[in-house]
């Protein structure tokens, strides 16, 4: 198996879940390994050597749920210098979000570990204690999330820097959020990728292809990444002569020179640059009418 680009977008989650999951339990096991040998040092153990573990990988899984959280929040609310008080205090918001439903999930899975042994875990036995072991654990909670907020934005820049990204652009200065909230995509992409900028005519993609959460614009010999999924993609693109002839394909209808009829009732799409698509007979009727009204 041959570790390409197309193959990362297509199982991207599946490598980051990955990656997020070693990078926790490898953290949680050498935290809980500490405690042993720090407690090993005192005269009498002041705890049995199963409970370290149960304490790290706690606070490992409730962190695994909650990521994907972080990661949400970060696209539906990216960093704004241009109204940075605003970014800050939702960002602000957020730590402390985190902060506590981690704490609360961390805490909820220790009882319930607890629940099967002979020993009682108890959080804390006071208010004065409970303030005290909160703030700790807030404490430490709050730097995380800094350090997944960077985390998160350095690999999405390296990403995408990898990938590249192609985003809509117009003739006329938008804001990057009018850009989002359009129903169109404009005439002209802009695609960033390994330092440069590429600029490219929407009407001049020849093909999209589906992969996981980008789609492949297809232009000649050359791949442009973006961040979009398909179904939305062609909500964007109609006006350009695309349209979907399959569940990971679509063709520009311009483009297009002949189809193939298969015995199976699909067909094959032979486009001017000699690329074969599939065209699904859930989409043959779609693709049709549109031809014929072109």
């Amino acid at each position: 198996m041959q570790f390409t680009k197309e193959y990362f977008q297509t199982h991207k989650f599946a490598f980051e879940m990955l990656a997020l999951f070693c990078y926790l339990g490898i953290n949680a096991t050498i935290n809980a390994t500490t405690e042993l040998m720090e407690d090993a040092r005192e005269v009498s153990a002041s705890f049995q050597s199963w409970e370290p573990f149960v304490w790290e990988f706690s606070s490992a899984l409730a962190t695994l749920i909650i990521f994907p959280a972080i990661a949400w929040f970060m696209r539906k609310y990216p960093w704004d210098w241009q109204t940075k008080k605003r970014s800050a205090g939702r960002f602000i918001v957020a730590a402390i979000s985190y902060a506590v439903i981690h704490i609360c999930l961390m805490v909820a899975m220790r009882e319930l570990v607890y629940l099967f042994t002979e020993s009682d875990y108890q959080f804390s036995s006071g208010l004065g204690q409970f303030l005290f072991e909160f703030l700790y654990e807030l404490r430490k909670d709050l730097w995380s999330f800094a350090f997944f907020v960077a985390l998160i934005a350095i690999y999405r820049y390296m990403i995408s820097q990898w990938l590249g990204d192609a985003q809509s652009i117009s003739n006329h200065s938008v804001s990057e959020n009018d850009s989002q909230k359009s129903k169109s995509l404009a005439n002209i992409l802009l695609v960033k990728k390994l330092g440069k900028e590429f600029l490219i005519k929407t009407s001049n993609i020849e093909w999209v292809e589906a992969c996981g959460n980008y789609v492949n614009l297809h232009i000649g010999d050359q791949i442009y990444p973006m961040r979009i999924t398909l179904s939305e993609f062609m909500v964007k693109s109609r006006r350009y002569g695309l349209v979907r002839v399959h569940k990971s394909f679509a063709v520009n209808i311009n483009w297009v020179h002949f189809i193939e009829p298969l015995v199976s009732g699909d067909g094959e799409i032979v486009m001017q640059s000699g690329e074969k698509i599939r065209l699904s007979r859930r989409y043959k009727v779609d693709f049709e009418t549109l031809v014929t009204h072109h």
